[in-house]
C-alpha cells in the first residue's frame, strides 16, 4: 500500500509538471501569436501607406512615391492614417498605445538616389536600350572636342604667311584688281566688296533669331513662362559652359575659343546610361510629343537639358548648344576638304582688301562662318525629325559658301542612319546629369500639381520608419519598423 501511495504522488507530480509546462507553452504561444499579429498589423499599415502612391506620376513616369504631408494636410495626417490602419488590423483584445513616424525616406535624398534606383529598375523591366552605347556607336567613340594639333597648325600657317598677308586695304569699296598677292598665281581676280562677305549672313542670323532659320514652319513653340520657383532644380547652376558661338566671325582669337569650348562627353554618357534611356522613353521633345499628351512643357527633353522657363527659351538654347557641338566637327572636316578650302581661300583673298583683314586670318574666319552655316543646316534636318551623320564627308555636306541663305532654305534630306535630334539632347543632358535628374522631378511636379495642387517633390517619400507600442492582455509590444518601395 505504501508503494502505491508513493507511485500516486510521483505520477501526480509528473502530471502537474506536465500541466504547468503545457500551460506555460500555451502562454508562450499566445504571447508570440499576439506579437506576430501586432507585427502584421504594423506591416499592413505600412503597406496601406505605400498604397497611397501618386497615381499620376506612377502612370506617366513609372516612379512610386507618396506624399509625406498627404497633399498639404501635414505629416500628422499621415501618422493618423497610419495609426487608424494599425487599429483596423489589430487582433481582438489588442490596443494601440503609441505610434510615431520617426523618419521618411525621400526621393531626393542622397542626390536623388531613390529616383535613380527606380529608373534603373524600370529600365531593366522595360528592356530599354542602353542609350549611351547607342550614341557612342553613332559617333565612332568620338566627341566634338577640337584637336589641339589642328589649332596649332592654324597658328603656324598664319605666322608663316603673316608678312605676305599684310596688304593695304583700298580707300573705297570699289572693285579692284590684285597686283601680286594671289596665292594661286592668278593676278586677274576681282576683289569683292564688303557686301559680298559671307559672314554678313551669319551675323544677321543672330539678329533675326536662330529658330527662324532652323525650326519647321509647323512646329508650335510656346513663349509662356513657367514658374519654377518651387521646383527642385531652381537653385541649380546653369551647368556646362555652352555660350553661343560668335556668329560675326570677326575675331581669330574668339574663333579658336569657340572651337575649344566643347566638353568631352564620352564618360558622361556611359555613366548616365539608364537615366538617358529612361528620359528618352518617357519625356516629350520638339520632334516627338507622343509620350505625354498634356504637359506643362511641350519640349520636355529640351527642358531637362537646358533648364529654361519656356519652351521657346529651351529650344533656342538647345539649338545653340547643338550648333556648338556640330561646329568643330564641321570645321575639322572643311579644313581637310581641298576643293572647298580652295573656294574659301579665293573668297578670303578677294575680301582681304575690302575688310583690311589679312588673308591667312580671313581664310579661317570664313571657314568658321561656313562651318557654322553647315551646323545650322544640320540642326534644321534634325528638327525635321531626320538624322545626320556625326562625321562630315563630301557626300553629306549640304551648304554652298556662295549661296548660304538659299542653302538653308532648301529642303534637305537626312541620312537613313546617324544621329537624331534627341541623341544630341541626351548628350547635353549627360554633361550635367545631376541637374537633369532634378529637372525630371520638376517636370513630374509641374504636371502632377494640375491634379494634386499641393504636391511638392520635396515631400515625395519612398519609405518610412515608425515606432509603435501595442498593448495585448498583460503584454506590451514595442516595434521600430521601416518599409518602402
Amino acid at each position: 500500500m505504501n508503494n502505491k501511495g508513493q507511485i500516486t504522488v510521483f505520477l501526480s507530480l509528473i502530471l502537474s509538471a506536465l500541466l504547468l509546462l503545457g500551460l506555460f507553452a500555451v502562454r508562450i504561444c499566445k504571447f508570440y501569436t499576439a506579437k506576430a499579429r501586432a507585427c502584421m498589423a504594423v506591416d499592413s499599415a505600412i503597406s496601406d501607406i505605400k498604397s497611397e502612391y501618386n497615381s499620376y506620376i506612377f502612370e506617366h513616369y513609372h516612379i512610386l512615391l507618396f506624399d509625406k504631408t498627404d497633399y498639404g494636410r501635414g505629416e500628422a495626417a499621415v501618422e493618423e492614417f497610419f495609426g487608424d490602419s494599425v487599429k483596423d488590423n489589430l487582433d481582438y483584445g489588442q490596443n494601440l498605445a503609441y505610434v510615431a513616424i520617426t523618419d521618411f525616406d525621400l526621393l531626393t535624398d542622397n542626390n536623388c538616389e531613390a529616383l535613380k534606383s527606380q529608373i534603373e529598375d524600370y529600365a531593366a523591366y522595360a528592356a530599354l536600350d542602353y542609350t549611351g552605347d547607342a550614341i557612342m556607336s553613332k559617333t565612332g567613340g568620338k566627341d566634338a572636342v577640337m584637336d589641339e594639333k589642328i589649332l596649332e597648325k592654324m597658328d603656324v600657317d598664319i605666322n608663316a604667311n603673316n608678312e605676305t598677308a599684310e596688304n593695304n586695304s583700298p580707300s573705297d569699296g570699289s572693285e579692284l584688281t590684285n597686283q601680286g598677292n594671289d596665292p594661286d598665281g592668278d593676278n586677274n581676280k576681282t576683289i569683292k566688296k564688303k557686301e559680298d562677305d559671307p559672314r554678313r549672313f551669319t551675323k544677321n542670323i543672330g539678329k533675326v533669331g536662330i529658330l527662324f532659320f532652323v525650326a519647321p514652319e509647323d512646329l508650335k513653340i510656346s513663349s509662356d513662362i513657367v514658374d519654377l520657383s518651387e521646383c527642385p532644380s531652381w537653385k541649380l547652376s546653369a551647368g556646362a559652359d555652352f555660350n553661343n558661338l560668335n556668329d560675326s566671325f570677326n575675331s581669330y582669337s574668339r574663333l579658336k575659343k569657340d572651337l575649344k569650348k566643347n566638353t568631352a562627353w564620352n564618360n558622361s554618357i556611359i555613366e548616365a546610361g539608364c537615366g538617358l534611356a529612361y528620359a528618352r522613353e518617357v519625356f516629350n521633345s520638339a520632334v516627338n510629343q507622343d509620350k505625354n499628351e498634356d504637359t506643362v512643357f511641350k519640349f520636355e527633353l529640351e527642358y531637362l537639358a537646358c533648364g529654361k522657363s519656356s519652351d521657346y527659351l529651351n529650344l533656342k538654347k538647345a539649338v545653340n548648344r547643338i550648333c556648338v557641338i556640330r561646329f568643330p566637327i564641321n570645321f575639322t572636316y572643311l579644313l581637310s576638304d581641298t576643293a572647298r578650302m580652295t573656294r574659301v581661300k579665293e573668297i578670303a583673298y578677294s575680301l582681304s582688301f575690302a575688310t583690311a583683314v589679312p588673308e591667312p586670318i580671313l581664310k579661317y574666319l570664313i571657314a568658321g562662318c561656313w562651318s557654322y552655316a553647315e551646323a545650322l543646316s544640320d540642326v534644321r534636318i534634325l528638327l525635321d525629325g531626320k538624322k545626320c551623320e556625326f562625321k562630315k564627308s563630301n557626300s553629306n555636306w549640304k551648304t554652298d559658301i556662295n549661296h548660304l541663305s538659299s542653302s538653308l532654305k532648301e529642303k534637305q534630306n537626312g541620312e537613313g542612319k546617324g544621329m537624331s535630334y534627341e541623341d544630341y539632347l541626351l548628350i547635353l543632358m549627360a554633361l550635367d546629369m545631376d541637374a537633369s535628374y532634378r529637372r525630371m522631378l520638376d517636370v513630374m511636379q509641374l504636371n502632377a500639381r494640375r491634379i494634386y495642387p499641393d504636391f511638392k517633390m520635396e515631400n515625395a517619400a519612398v519609405g518610412l520608419t515608425v515606432d509603435v507600442s501595442i498593448e495585448s492582455s498583460d503584454s506590451i509590444f514595442d516595434f521600430n519598423i521601416s518599409g518602402g518601395y
